[in-house]
């Protein structure tokens, strides 16, 4: 990692140990390192926001098989701070920018906040007699107060929507006249939380409907301090930003993704959950 150009902040008593070196490999990790000295926010939270907003913008059009069943890089992530002093929407920033040059249509494809999940469904919504649908099966959300989503009544009719867009499953609402539907959705969503408000709102339902089980919780943190900001376009002249865009081209037509010789037994003894 590029050394900080700010003051450093001490590490919370407790705090989760960062990810392993290991984390930043590639493309992703070059583009995070050039970003974190120019930012208070954690680098964990720039990378984790720069995946999951790739994926959306990749679509179903790469994928890796278990069984039959096909794993699209739609993911959900929840950033889980100390406090909103995180600057967790810092690291969203650069990611925003960066994706937008690359795509200009990428703004279109983002919606700020979950409403119900009807509205969800709708955003994502087959064409139907006079109504064209939705233009785009890609689908980035960003929840900026998952607690409210936790703790709310919209959460009886959103939690099932997002279990089958996480799973990959058509999504299908009968509440109204004109039931909604949206086969092929590729939906992300990044979401934010305080860890106090994930402690006192997270209920058993939640957890044991499988709700929770699909979204990465990734505790992040404010680094350092800025008193006079960072470079605003810390990628400019890197190639960075040109790289990103081919990569995000081949993927998108990438097809099935397959482990590399050999990799497959040290994945399988591994990285797959144990019973």
């Amino acid at each position: 990692m590029s050394p900080p150009i700010g003051k450093i902040l001490p590490v919370p008593s407790g705090w989760p140990e960062p990810p392993d070196a290991a984390a930043y490999h590639g493309l992703a990790g070059e583009i995070v390192q050039a970003i974190a000295p120019h930012t208070e926010a954690d680098p964990v939270a720039v990378l984790v926001q720069l995946l999951v907003a790739c994926g959306a913008l990749i679509g179903r059009g790469a994928w890796f098989e278990v069984d039959a069943t096909r794993h699209y890089p739609a993911e959900f992530v929840v950033l889980v701070a100390e406090s909103s002093r995180a600057r967790r929407g810092s690291a969203y920033a650069h990611v925003e920018r960066l994706l937008g040059e690359i795509d200009p249509g990428f703004s279109l494809r983002v919606e700020d906040g979950l409403s119900s999940g009807e509205g969800l469904v709708w955003a994502l919504r087959d064409p139907d007699g006079k109504d064209a649908g939705a233009p785009d099966r890609r689908l980035l959300v960003t929840e900026p107060e998952f607690a409210r989503l936790l703790s709310g009544r919209k959460l009886s009719s959103l939690s099932p929507v997002l279990r089958e867009a996480w799973d990959g499953e058509d999504l299908e609402t009968l509440t109204r006249n004109s039931p909604l539907r949206a086969t092929e959705a590729h939906l992300a969503l990044i979401a934010q939380i305080t860890a106090t408000e994930l402690r006192h709102c997270s209920t058993t339902i939640s957890i044991e409907n499988g709700l929770l089980k699909r979204f990465l919780f990734v505790a992040c943190r404010r680094t350092q301090l800025l008193p006079h900001g960072g470079d605003k376009n810390p990628l400019a002249k890197t190639g960075l930003k040109d790289r990103l865009a081919q990569a995000l081209d081949h993927a998108g037509r990438a097809g099935r993704l397959r482990l590399h010789p050999g990799a497959e037994e040290h994945w399988t003894t591994s990285y797959l959950p144990r019973e």
